[in-house]
C-alpha cells in the first residue's frame, strides 16, 4: 500500500482492536473507513464512569480514628511532618489517566 500524502511504503497495523495505517517516510496515520468512529466510540467507553456498586445491604463500619494508647494525643499533622518541608523522593505527583488514544499510539 502506498502512502497518499508522499507516495511512501505504509505497514499495517492492529492496536487495540483498530486497523491502522502508518507511512514509513512520513509517519503519517491513516484510518480505513469506520475507524475513526470505533475509536470515537473505544475513547468514550473508557472515558464513561463505573458502574455503581451494589451493597448486600449492609455498610461497612467506619475506620478507626487513631490506634494508639486511649490516653495518647494523636501525632501531630496526621503524620506528614512540617508543611514546609519538600516531599521525599518519588511521592507526592499525580499521574495522570492514560486514554485510549495514548494506548493505541503508545
Amino acid at each position: 500500500m502506498t502512502c497518499p500524502k508522499c507516495s511512501g511504503q505504509m505497514k499495517t497495523y492492529d492496536r487495540l482492536g483498530v486497523h491502522v495505517d502508518q507511512c514509513d517516510n512520513c509517519k503519517g496515520i491513516f484510518l480505513d473507513k469506520g475507524e475513526l468512529e470505533q475509536i470515537v466510540a473505544a475513547e468514550e467507553q473508557f472515558n464513561a464512569p463505573p458502574p455503581p456498586l451494589e451493597y448486600g445491604g449492609r455498610q461497612q463500619p467506619p475506620p478507626p480514628q487513631y490506634r494508639g494508647r486511649p490516653d495518647s494525643p494523636a501525632p501531630y499533622g496526621r503524620g506528614r511532618g512540617y508543611s514546609d518541608s519538600p516531599s521525599p523522593y518519588g511521592y507526592g505527583g499525580k499521574r495522570r489517566k492514560r486514554s485510549f488514544l495514548d494506548q493505541l499510539f503508545d
